[in-house]
């Protein structure tokens, strides 16, 4: 009976008084963070009504009133003049699709020409140019020591043009592939063939979708990798360093009506062909008879607007609130193609979320730090961390009086039965990933003590210049590392669906989000307090 009793009072008890999630009390300011609020800034910046958020695309322009409103909203004061918008330009150089040809020139008959895009791969600055030549068909554009096979072998391809497949050998139904170690539909694999083929000394090389991909053209199985490589960019006014020999071999993907317009006549389709690789591990290369095809490409420049949007919250101090210290994320994403959207609310709508938090805690606290807080939601980070580059160049507030820069950028998932692999690793639900270069012992220091009280834990494992996914090197935060600003890169990691349809908000794990964003808060809320500034004792411009 007694024990009853006993638990029909805690009961009451627990239902009278609410229990803090956490097992730790929030510090002062943290506590307006929730859950709840980051959940609903990710639906809307992740809606299909933005369209993926792609540079240049009414869908970002969308997400950045939204931004701005909501900043307005929570009493964030402008840096530009009256505006929160930092505008700059973009020159998009790309292949213009409407006036670039395709012709297949037989022997015996008139040229016939051929529908479908054109997408340049290397070299990545596309220009005006025609290739013409003979043909020759190497299979998968593969040489495997491994398996002892080799798509080059016997055939002559000094000067000539290259058609090969996409992917790699596979099982009768095209799920399984046959030589192992790499993922043959990770456009990363691309890596291993362009090794063989710029030995090839071939003119060019045009790649098609093999057809047991169950896609025609490469806008069809990867849009996103085609909307990147269908065109470059540049920052206006600024160098763009460019990679060019003369007669550099041009790698293009083009439709699979390329392939089988110049397999007419030869007595088999790419299809049968495909079959027959696969079945008998054995190439099926050969020089295409009686047939020249020309590609005549043309390009079309033109000038892109984009925005930064930044806001702050001064310091307390007289003199200490000229010295900032920055919160960034980017606000694009790459877009989609058609009914199919990117929709990147990890990348980085989870990002855009927190920032939008943690300003609203500093903005409960009834003193205000010293120094003054900066929020910074940069774009063009998805074309070449364009954004952070021209703020960096040039500033709202000095740099001298940039403390640091702490830059958040997919911070929304857990990871998943396909990640933590080399190429995908992920946290677990109580970790995160901070990226840093150690340039100051003090911010590293900091980030310590708040991972110490913090229910997360910091895992450094991606840091540094050497690792070989570069991360340290592949976001907004870098652009602040090589002005000597001291950074801290806080990320959940790289998941399967990482820039793609699949990364939606059904699958941002929320409390881990608050989590973090509560630890990004602490970490600035300790740097913008203390009494000496961060010392800088390993810069980048000593490296």
């Amino acid at each position: 009976m007694k024990l009853l009793q006993s638990f029909l009072i805690l009961l009451i008890l627990s239902l009278t008084f609410p229990v803090n999630i956490h097992s730790q009390k929030k510090s002062v300011g943290a506590d307006v963070i929730t859950s709840s609020d980051l959940e609903s800034y990710v639906r809307f910046l992740a809606s299909p009504l933005l369209g993926g958020r792609k540079n240049g695309d009414p869908g970002l322009d969308i997400a950045q009133e939204y931004i701005v409103s909501n900043i307005k909203l929570l009493g964030l004061k402008p840096l530009n003049g009256t505006s929160y918008l930092q505008s700059y330009q973009v020159i998009r150089n790309g292949i213009d699709q409407a006036k670039s040809v395709i012709k297949i020139t037989p022997d015996t008959r008139d040229s016939t020409t051929v529908n479908g895009n054109i997408y340049q791969f290397f070299p990545e600055e596309p220009e005006d140019i025609i290739i013409e030549g003979e043909v020759v068909f190497a299979g998968y554009g593969l040489n495997s020591e491994k398996y002892k096979y080799n798509d080059f072998e016997g055939i002559a391809t000094e000067g000539k043009i290259v058609l090969v497949m996409t992917r790699s050998p596979t099982s009768e139904d095209g799920t399984k592939y046959l030589f192992e170690g790499y993922d043959w539909d990770d456009f990363r694999s691309y890596s291993v063939k362009i090794r063989s083929l710029l030995f090839s000394k071939a003119k060019a090389v045009i790649f098609v979708t093999d057809p047991k991909s169950g896609f025609s053209s490469i806008e069809e199985q990867e849009p996103a990798i085609a909307s990147a490589i269908s065109s470059s960019m540049q920052l206006k006014g600024f160098e763009d360093p460019k990679f060019s020999l003369p007669g550099m071999m041009r790698i293009l993907f083009v439709h699979r009506n390329v392939a089988d317009e110049l397999l007419k006549g030869t007595g088999k389709t790419l299809a049968e062909l495909q079959v027959d690789i696969d079945k008998s591990l054995r190439p099926a290369s050969f020089p295409i008879p009686g047939k020249r095809i020309l590609i005549d490409i043309k390009t079309s420049e033109s000038e892109i607007t984009l925005n930064n949007i930044a806001g702050y919250i001064e310091g307390s101090d007289p003199v200490l609130k000229k010295e900032f210290i920055i919160y960034s994320g980017h606000a694009d994403h790459i877009g989609g193609s058609g009914s199919r959207i990117n929709y990147g609310a990890d990348d980085n709508a989870s990002g855009c979320a927190a920032l939008l938090s943690i300003a609203e805690a500093f903005q409960s606290l009834e003193k205000k730090p010293p120094r003054s807080i900066m929020f910074l939601w940069v774009s063009g980070e998805e074309i070449g961390l364009f954004g952070s580059e021209y703020y960096v160049s040039n500033p709202l507030v000095p740099l001298e009086n940039t403390i640091a820069d702490l830059n958040m950028d997919m911070i929304g998932r857990v990871k998943g039965v396909a990640d933590s692999t080399s190429d995908n690793p992920m946290s677990g639900p109580d970790e995160v990933f901070v990226i840093t270069g150690n340039q100051s012992r003090d911010l590293v220091n900091i980030a310590k003590e708040v991972d110490d009280a913090s229910e997360l834990d910091f895992d450094y494992s991606l840091s540094g210049r050497n690792h070989p996914l570069q991360l340290f090197a592949r976001s907004d935060h870098y652009n602040f590392v090589k002005k000597d600003i001291p950074v801290l890169f806080f990320t959940t990691g790289l998941h399967t669906d990482y820039h793609s349809p699949g990364d939606v908000v059904e699958k941002i794990d929320f409390i881990k989000m608050e989590k973090i964003t509560e630890a990004m808060f602490q970490i600035g809320y300790n740097v913008a307090n203390m009494k000496s500034r961060l010392k800088v004792n390993n810069p980048f411009s000593k490296w």
